[in-house]
């Protein structure tokens, strides 16, 4: 079979796949690049030339560059525009600009996302008709920390292929061979005449010379670019506060809307008792019902609406879920784990023998974790317009603009808008964490919009919506077993999950098919830790489904799969009387990559010294994301219990680093979010309401306790993996082995404290001993 996926492929799919037309992405100008019938591709308006769906050049010399990812502060637009500068040849400096594509192109699609195959190893019938179903569905999305991994190889041949039609350029208008011609600084030379012309020049000519074949990408000897410290494109700006992000929009007479939505998830609106007294309010516009499910209030400006929806008396319906408590919860996750029936997810050896004939050497524990909020700092918003003429427009915060779409058509409902006509403008995101790939809040913004034909509608949910009404990560509880050993190590290894699927229940609400819930990978991730030399392993899974609405929350099912595995491997290491680190040492015989994140972070932290009474250092190491990280937690806990997490050291193997500065962000970053939901993160229910509603009662980790971090990069010649989710995986478990290290205290249940303020805002942080 012949690699489908070669650099002209990609080249020709970028814009419409099996056909004579490519239409290339081209900023908001939104004119056409053709390709002709001998192949020659035609994208030019008077000020510069598209080169293709990512790369645009200016004949003032400016570039443009085009990726299809949203910016969350990750630095991915910094990233990837670094891998086109690299392989155009020109410095990473004030000529270059960066946006944010929403053509659904199938060029941005993530198909990566979906097939699991590297874009530079894809080949094969898959991943054709992956390539050609997903891209022609323009599902773009960020997420799954894939950015990098998914765009770095087709956003190097971008910059290449135009390099090279720039050089063709360059040699038909200086009469010269292509081979006697060179690049850099943003210019074609021929340094045998001195002569050399720069790429605005040349932009218009090269946009119809035909893309290459294969064209050469630079060996890492050469690179400037990429592997080097660079400043994020957007910190200026926002440092000057210029980018508008979602709830900064500001439109023509545009109206303002907030919501209420009823506390008991899945109850509907029996009826608004004060309807007519609301509607009479100051400045309001509409008090409307939203699919029978939600109030919202329309005002002339948001505090007037939300004023006035504070006063509103809603009547809403029962339902079966109106006793479900956080008690009710824990027994259907413990009916999970006691399950007859689980899914089968891994199965390698003979477990159950192994058990059966080692009873005595049976290490068993049972952990659990929570229900969190996403807590984005920049609440749920969105704005939309339904004009007369049945066109639309938006402008969203949001990871996927596909569910923008998809969320306008449903929210607009009979005002008949297509795809076609719909304008969807990704603005600047102050947060996502998976919360904003969900397409809520622009189906009810769309519906008020189809309501208010012609006027702007800017939906604001209020803090209390969004923490107690929002989409939230599974709760979850594990079974876990291992059988040691004669030299103390596992032979055999039993884990058991019980949660509620979260791609079942994102597919049913975004996508137009429900896959079923048994076989979620999601639910998994971490818990059958392949690195590890165990030769006998069983990996199961249990849906357990709830009232409660869950969705994709950053790092998934790591973020307690691996609390769970890597504080029973520390169990494991305790019961042989054999320190955590080598103990992981052995285990990690067969992984040398793994083997030096873990040296690495050893050696950071000075594993082995001495530390004080009520002081303890844990470890956890985790292979996600196609990264390997790994972290040692410092603690101090108190005699009454407090708890201060004093440092985290961190290794990362990200494979090849396109930005380091980034990567060490992202892992400072990732870190501080672990901490929090690690100590102090939890969505408790009663009478089937969540309880949390803002942050005094669902704390964020504040400056005055918080760790410091220290980060190194472990480098690698593999491929570019994640860095987004990484940071967050391992921090939980480390904290759990560092209090078990300096108490004796084994604590299985997240989150592993809770916090209480003490004055002036100050809070301290206090063990769950009760969960030991």
């Amino acid at each position: 079979m012949p690699r489908l996926l070669s650099r002209r492929t990609f080249l020709w799919t970028g814009a419409a796949l099996g056909g004579t037309a490519l239409v290339a992405a081209v900023g908001g100008a939104g004119y056409l690049a053709t390709i002709d019938v001998d192949g020659r591709a035609s994208s030019v308006d008077d000020d510069g030339a598209a080169l293709n769906a990512f790369l645009t050049i200016h004949g003032d010399g400016r570039v443009v560059i085009r990726v299809p990812k949203t910016e969350m502060g990750q630095g991915i637009h910094t990233g990837l525009a670094m891998v086109v500068a690299e392989e155009l040849d020109i410095p990473f400096d004030d000529r270059i600009r960066v946006e944010f594509p929403v053509e659904p192109l199938p060029a941005y699609s993530n198909w990566f996302n979906i097939l699991r195959v590297r874009p530079e190893e894809a080949s094969g019938p898959v991943v054709w008709v992956g390539r050609r179903v997903l891209g022609l569905a323009g599902f773009i999305a960020t997420g799954a920390s894939a950015s990098t991994m998914a765009l770095w190889h087709p956003m190097r041949v971008a910059g290449a292929s135009a390099r090279h039609m720039l050089l063709a350029a360059g040699a038909a208008r200086l009469g010269v061979p292509v081979a006697q011609l060179s690049t850099g600084d943003g210019k074609v030379r021929h340094d045998a005449s001195g002569r050399s012309l720069s790429y605005g020049d040349l932009a218009r000519d090269a946009a119809f010379m035909p893309p290459p074949d294969d064209p050469p990408l630079k060996p890492a000897a050469e690179w400037r670019v990429m592997g080097r410290y660079q400043p994020r494109v957007d910190v200026p700006a926002k440092v000057r506060g210029e980018p508008v992000f979602g709830i900064d929009v500001v439109r023509p007479e545009m109206l303002h809307a907030t919501i209420r939505q009823a506390p008991v998830f899945g109850a509907g609106v029996a009826r608004v008792i004060n309807a007519a007294e609301v509607r009479r309010e100051p400045g309001i516009v509409d008090v409307v019902v939203i699919d029978g499910k939600s109030v919202a209030v329309v005002g002339d400006q948001w505090w007037q609406a939300e004023s006035a929806a504070r006063r509103l008396e809603i009547a809403w319906t029962p339902t079966d879920a109106d006793h479900v408590s956080d008690s009710t919860l824990s027994a259907a996750l413990r009916a999970g784990l006691r399950s007859e029936t689980p899914y089968e997810n891994v199965e390698m050896g003979d477990v159950d023998a192994v058990i059966a004939a080692n009873p005595a050497t049976l290490v068993e524990a049972t952990c659990d974790a929570p229900f969190v909020a996403h807590a984005c700092m920049e609440p749920m918003n969105a704005t939309v317009i339904i004009r007369p003429d049945g066109s639309a427009e938006a402008w969203v915060p949001s990871q996927s603009p596909m569910s923008v779409r998809t969320g306008i058509r449903s929210g607009a409902g009979r005002a008949g808008v297509s795809v076609a006509d719909i304008t969807c403008n990704i603005t600047m995101n102050g947060g996502g964490f998976g919360r904003r790939s969900d397409q809520d809040v622009v189906a009810q913004a769309a519906y008020l919009a189809a309501r208010h034909r012609g006027r702007p509608v800017k939906l604001v949910w209020p803090r209390e919506e969004d923490i107690g009404r929002g989409l939230f990560r599974s709760h979850a509880a594990a079974r876990l077993r291992a059988v040691l050993g004669a030299d103390g190590l596992p032979v055999a290894w039993d884990a058991l999950v019980a949660t509620q699927s979260v791609i079942h229940s994102v597919a049913g609400r975004n996508l137009p098919f429900t896959p079923g819930p048994d076989g979620d990978r999601l639910a998994i991730e971490g818990l059958e830790k392949p690195c590890y030399a165990i030769p006998n392993r069983r990996v199961r899974s249990q849906n357990v489904p709830s009232h409660v609405p869950i969705g994709l929350w950053r790092s998934n099912g790591f973020s307690f799969n691996t609390f769970f595995t890597e504080s029973f491997i520390d169990d494991c290491a305790l019961t042989a009387r054999i320190d955590p680190v080598d103990y992981r040492r052995v285990l990690l015989r067969d992984n040398p990559r793994h083997l030096r994140v873990l040296e690495r972070v050893a050696g950071m932290a000075g594993w082995g010294s001495s530390m004080a009474p009520g002081r303890g250092r844990g470890i956890a190491i985790e292979d996600c994301y196609q990264s390997v990280v790994a972290q040692v937690a410092e603690v101090t806990v108190a005699g009454d219990g407090e708890i201060t997490v004093d440092r985290v050291f961190c290794a990362i193997d990200a494979g090849l680093v396109i930005n380091p500065d980034a990567v060490m962000a992202q892992m400072e970053g990732g870190i501080i979010f672990g901490v929090t939901s690690a100590l102090n993160s939890m969505i408790t229910l009663e009478n089937g309401a969540v309880m949390q509603s803002n942050f005094h009662d669902f704390p964020m980790q504040r400056l005055h306790n918080a760790p410091a971090v220290t980060v190194e990069i472990v480098g690698s010649d593999l491929p570019p993996g994640g860095a987004g989710e990484p940071g967050i995986v391992p921090v939980a478990a480390a904290i759990a082995n560092a209090v078990r290290a300096a108490t004796g205290l084994r604590l299985r249940s997240l989150p592993l404290a809770t916090t209480e303020t003490v004055g002036d805002g100050r809070t301290r942080t206090i063990l769950r001993t009760t969960q030991a």
